[in-house]
């Protein structure tokens, strides 16, 4: 009898590992996974586990809400979705960006308002929700459309006689985070004097954009797999070159496997931005890495999600899927957000 049951339990961990590794490879479990990611996700942010993140890391509401609501937005415009459900998700996430708890963190009196982490990452939310099929069953047009045009018209002001790095915070600057405003506007002269600002701020020898505006010379995994999803979706000339520079310092294959180092020099440095490093590796860099690589075409990034997917136990029933015993909800929206371009 016991035997017997750890034959039962030995098949049912395989078909699970199966079940997880094949996952965005198979249609109808991709579909499947994302359904109920974006449902399970939904959940808990209407329920108010936003508030939970923003006490956890300083723009956890305002992330967590741009992160569904890109996720929702991209998976609806790949797969020619567009019905009210959706819509409605995705406007639940823009109240909440622009509710006054998401803003509390960031200080008004910068310019533009807010500080460019908050209007970079809204107006990307804004921008994709703008020129989505979805958008037509949206009940906050108007909310959408006034809060896009104020933050471009900011930006626009700030940068007409010369480009130059906007701060994220009082505290400081970061070009992941005016990356993520450029790719959210539609001016091309814009962009590329812009982008060509922050690529000569940079001292690194490689020619990557440096993680800290106060720290020219160096270079991390996490803001870099960022950074190089960001000149793509710019629309950046050089985005092959920048990607070959990428990979050859950060990046190491292993079956397949794309694992991305958190610090050039692959020590096990980290902070809230990192999230956790092994053996050098970031799991922030990897899981962003995924992102990136997808939407340069890069097929090894549906084994990389493959690997991450089965490592972080994903739970997938009743109409729900969540990772880690519901621990991360921030590993949850990466996740999705990468599986989406998958």
């Amino acid at each position: 009898m016991i035997r017997k049951a750890i034959k039962f339990i030995g098949i049912a961990l395989l078909l699970y590992l199966l079940f997880c590794l094949a996952t965005p490879f198979i249609p109808s479990l991709k579909e499947r996974s994302i359904k109920n990611q974006i449902h399970y996700l939904s959940k808990i942010l209407d329920g108010g586990y936003d508030n939970t993140l923003q006490q956890r890391f300083p723009e956890g509401k305002l992330f967590s809400n741009a992160l569904l609501a890109l996720s929702v937005i991209e998976y609806c415009d790949s797969n020619q979705k567009s019905d009210t459900e959706y819509a409605e998700i995705v406007d639940h996430c823009v109240m909440r960006i622009q509710s006054q708890r998401a803003t509390q963190n960031f200080n008004k009196d910068l310019n533009p308002e807010y500080g460019i982490f908050y209007c970079g990452w809204s107006n990307l939310v804004y921008s994709r929700y703008l020129s989505s099929e979805i958008f037509a069953h949206s009940q906050v047009k108007a909310e959408v459309i006034a809060e896009s045009q104020k933050i471009v018209n900011e930006i626009t002001q700030i940068q007409c006689d010369s480009s130059r790095i906007l701060r994220s915070y009082s505290g400081g600057s970061w070009p992941a985070d005016n990356l993520i405003a450029i790719s959210s506007l539609k001016d091309e002269t814009l962009k590329r004097n812009w982008i060509e600002t922050l690529l000569e701020r940079s001292d690194h020898k490689s020619g990557l954009i440096n993680h800290s505006d106060g720290e020219p010379s160096i270079i991390r995994g996490s803001s870099s797999a960022l950074l190089t999803y960001c000149l793509d979706q710019s629309g950046y000339e050089k985005i092959a070159e920048y990607n070959a520079n990428f990979q050859s310092i950060f990046i190491d294959t292993y079956l397949g496997i794309e694992l991305v180092k958190e610090n050039a020099d692959g020590s096990n440095r980290m902070d809230y931005d990192s999230g956790p490093v092994v053996f050098g590796y970031g799991a922030s860099a990897t899981i962003m890495n995924i992102k990136a690589q997808a939407s340069l075409g890069n097929s090894r990034s549906k084994v990389t999600w493959a690997a991450m997917n089965t490592i972080a136990a994903p739970i997938n029933f009743c109409g729900k899927k969540f990772y880690l015993l519901k621990q991360e909800p921030m590993l949850d929206l990466f996740l999705l957000w990468g599986c989406v371009e998958l």
